[in-house]
């Protein structure tokens, strides 16, 4: 009796494992993953790192199963790639790596160089992503598209990524888009999309007409937490350009971008009601409408900070035109060509709760015929301003100490990066992380911090131009010290609970009673003093 129930239970432990092993082999089975390294030299089949596709294509093609993963090894792959739904596409390993989790994007540059793989010319589009469904692609610089084709619209829109028919299953994610153009939509095409774009690096794109980094046409994409810097139009939309869409701009660092007629930064046109809120929006500049330009449309504008944007004509800062755009809780700060312009009495942008300093040529112009220097005069002489301010804002930049290079600026052409040396700083590694820098304090150029070591800092594009040994350099920080006039003076925005990086929306940052008392804060930043301004300065 006692062998007999020996025997039971080892039968039990047996039939246990053998279930145990049907289920972890039918989870790879669902889940599996498919290795793509340019460098295998094994069956090439893609089932492991040895046996790895040499190709991203061949990878693409064989994730036939529901969430399949592609793994990609570092390296530059000279081909156009074509999605297909369901599969992941994940760059940046090191051809080691047995959980994704280990990888490193950043450290282990994936390539997809589109530059001559429609039979040694340029792709039209390094990435096409049409009619599918779940599908991620993750981790890869992806460059050398050019949409230039003779037929419309498919080979004119999208050198670098194009976006067709997409839900929100769909989305791009943690990737470097930069030196691709086109006739339209030079980095990103979203036409009939609603797929979500997440923390990339899209800069140095270029478009003939319209939409330098992004192109977005009857579309309600989530373009969200991305630098978009040094892009460029010929016509409208040097960062963002919005036609008929209704796309989610958010926490975004919109920087250099330039359009040579309308909408530097952002571009809505024809009944794009779009919502951009909690973006910095700097430096950026076109013939009118240097930060934003809205012309039949009628976008929702909050708790932005747009500064130093530049127009040659009309409207620095918000450029309005047969629109009637919401404008609240954002903060004007040093453009040029007044901070909002309204083209004629069509046009009414519903204004407040809004701070607007430094404009040396005033903050408003109203229906293309009476300008205003004065924010009281303004919101007295207007009925859709009111409760706006005309105070400066007091980022934490108006108390950083400034530097002194001490060798030239060095442009690495493989990752987009310049890396910047001053020998006798101290600084902490990666405490610069998405902040912004002045490389030469005699112009006004700012460009966003990717990492920094104790001695270097590596920024985004190619500024050997600018910075040299002995150039003053500023680092810039648009956070809020504690004493800005802008904490709790905003007002109540309905669902709004983040400000630009993730910090609770309200806080009550001072014991006065300002705005309409909700507690939001003018600007991108939520000024936290639990957090304070120290952790924001501490490479003084």
């Amino acid at each position: 009796m006692k062998r007999t129930r020996i025997n039971i239970n080892f039968l039990s432990s047996c039939q246990l494992i053998l279930i145990l092993l049907f289920c972890f082999i039918l989870q790879l089975s669902v889940q599996g993953v498919v290795y793509v390294n340019k460098n295998a030299a094994g069956a090439n089949n893609g089932n492991s790192w040895a046996d790895a596709y040499t190709t991203i294509q061949a990878g693409i093609n064989d994730a036939d199963v529901a969430d399949e993963e592609v793994w990609v090894a570092q390296g530059t792959y000279p081909e156009a790639i074509t999605m297909l739904s369901g599969a992941k596409l994940y760059g940046g390993f090191n051809g080691t790596e047995t959980s994704r989790s280990q990888r490193n994007w950043t450290t282990n540059i994936t390539t997809i160089d589109g530059s001559t793989a429609r039979g040694g010319l340029p792709a039209y589009h390094t990435v096409t992503m049409d009619s599918i469904t779940s599908c991620t692609i993750d981790g890869f610089t992806i460059t050398g598209g050019n949409a230039n084709g003779p037929t419309e619209p498919y080979d004119i829109n999208g050198g670098g990524i194009y976006c067709v028919n997409l839900n929100n299953t769909n989305s791009i994610v943690n990737n470097i888009i930069s030196g691709n153009s086109a006739t339209y939509c030079g980095g990103i095409l979203c036409y009939y999309s609603s797929i979500t774009i997440t923390n990339n690096k899209i800069s140095g794109n270029s478009a003939i007409d319209d939409g330098g980094g992004i192109g977005c046409s009857n579309s309600s994409s989530t373009i969200n937490n991305n630098t978009i810097s040094g892009n460029s139009a010929t016509d409208c939309a040097g960062g963002i350009s919005c036609w008929q869409s209704s796309d989610t701009i958010m926490k975004n660092t919109i920087i250099e971008n330039s359009a040579s007629n309308a909408g530097g930064g952002i571009y809505c046109d024809n009944s794009s009601d779009c919502i951009i809120m909690n973006n910095i929006i700097l430096e950026n500049s076109a013939y009118e409408g240097g930060g934003i330009e809205c012309t039949y449309s009628s976008p929702t504008i909050i708790n932005n900070t747009i500064s130093l944007n530049s127009a040659n004509n009309n409207g620095g800062g918000i450029y309005c035109g047969y629109s009637s755009p919401t404008i609240k809780n954002t903060i004007f700060y040093n453009n040029n060509k007044y901070d909002i312009f309204e083209q004629d009495a069509n046009t009414d942008p519903f204004v407040s709760y809004n701070d607007f300093y430094g404009n040396i040529d005033g903050c408003y112009y109203d229906e293309g015929i009476t300008p205003y220097t004065s924010v009281s005069a303004m919101d007295s002489a207007i009925p859709e301003c009111s409760n706006d301010i005309g105070l400066n804002p007091l980022f934490v930049s108006d108390t950083i100490i400034v530097g002194t290079w001490t060798a030239n600026a060095v442009y690495h052409s493989n990752t987009f990066h310049s890396i910047l040396t001053n020998s006798s700083a101290s600084w902490t590694n990666d405490s610069l992380t998405k902040k912004l820098i002045n490389p030469d304090t005699s112009q006004n150029k700012q460009f966003v911090i990717v990492s920094n070591t104790k001695t270097t800092i590596i920024v985004w594009g190619n500024i050997t131009s600018i910075a040299h040994t002995g150039d003053t350099y500023k680092i810039f920080d648009y956070h809020l010290q504690s004493t800005s006039p802008c904490i709790d003076a905003g007002c109540l925005i309905s669902g709004l609970t983040e400000d630009f990086e993730g910090d609770p929306r309200p806080f009550n940052g001072t014991s006065q009673i300002r705005g309409d008392g909700s507690d939001y804060d003018i600007g991108a930043d939520e000024y936290n003093h639990s957090v304070g301004v120290n952790n924001w300065i501490l490479y003084e």
